[in-house]
C-alpha cells in the first residue's frame, strides 16, 4: 500500500491549501499540527496523527498536554519520529515564547472607575444581567464573569454561582454589578438583601465583597460610596 499524504486528501480538507487561501487563523490546532508532520513514516496521514497526538491523554491532552511533553512520550505514536518529535517541540516552544511575559494587568480601585468600564456593557439591555469582577490582593482584575441573565425587573443570582466563580479564580475580593434596564439604579430591596449576604458569606470565606455597583446605560449606584456596605 502507497503512503497516505496530504495531497490525497479532498481540496478543502487539505491545511496547506487553506492556510495559503484563507490564513493561518482559519485552521484548527489538528490541522496546524498537521502542517508540521507532513506525513508520518508508517504511512499514516499527517491529519490522523495530529488527531492521536491531540487526543492522548497520557500527554494531557491538546497543544498544552503536547508542549509539556517529552520527546520519547511523542515518539512512542507509531509514525512519529525522533526527527518530527523534535519538530512538533521546536514549534510548541516558539509559539510559547511569543507570549507576552508581563501582560499589563488592570488595576480598579474606585466604583467610578469600575462603572466607567461596565457601563457600556448596559447598552441596549432588556434584562438585567449581573457580572462579578475578580480581584487580586493589589486590586488587579482577574477575571471579569457573567453569572445570569434574568428577566426585566429581576437578575436571578444565586450567592453559591458568584461564590464558585471567586473561588475558582482564587480571588482575594471581588465585585458584583448588575443593570437596571429601567434606568433607576437605586437599589430594590432584593439588591440590599443579596448585598448583605454576600458580604456576610464573603467573611466568613476570607474573599472580601468590595463593592455592589448597579449600573445603567448613563449612571451608576455604588453601595460602597454610600456607605452600604
Amino acid at each position: 500500500m502507497s503512503d497516505f499524504i496530504m495531497k490525497d486528501l479532498p481540496y478543502d480538507e487539505r491545511p496547506y491549501e487553506k492556510l495559503y487561501e484563507k490564513g493561518a487563523a482559519s485552521l484548527s490546532d489538528t490541522e496546524l499540527l498537521a502542517i508540521v508532520i507532513k506525513s508520518g513514516s508508517s504511512g499514516k496521514n499527517a491529519m490522523d496523527l495530529s488527531r492521536l497526538l491531540l487526543s492522548d491523554d497520557e500527554l494531557g491532552k491538546g497543544l498544552n498536554g503536547l508542549s509539556q511533553a517529552g520527546i520519547q512520550q511523542i515518539m512512542k505514536h507509531k509514525g512519529i519520529g525522533k526527527v518530527k518529535a523534535i519538530q512538533i517541540k521546536a514549534c510548541l516552544e516558539l509559539a510559547n515564547r511569543l507570549k507576552p511575559k508581563h501582560e499589563k494587568k488592570l488595576k480598579l480601585t474606585n466604583p467610578e472607575q469600575i462603572a466607567s468600564l461596565m457601563m457600556p456593557k448596559a447598552q441596549g439591555l432588556n434584562k438585567e444581567k449581573c457580572w462579578v469582577l475578580c480581584f487580586d490582593v493589589r486590586m488587579n482584575l482577574i477575571k471579569e464573569v457573567t453569572i445570569s441573565i434574568g428577566t426585566l425587573d429581576s437578575a436571578i443570582v444565586h450567592p453559591r454561582d458568584i461564590f464558585t466563580e471567586v473561588i475558582k479564580s482564587c480571588a482575594h475580593s471581588f465585585i458584583v454589578i448588575h443593570n437596571h434596564p429601567s434606568g433607576d439604579v437605586n437599589p430594590s430591596s432584593n439588591d440590599i438583601t443579596l448585598t448583605k449576604r454576600l458580604k456576610k458569606a464573603g467573611l466568613l470565606l476570607g474573599m472580601e465583597l468590595r463593592d455592589h455597583i448597579i449600573i445603567s446605560e448613563e449612571n451608576y449606584f455604588s453601595f460602597l460610596s454610600k456607605s452600604m456596605l
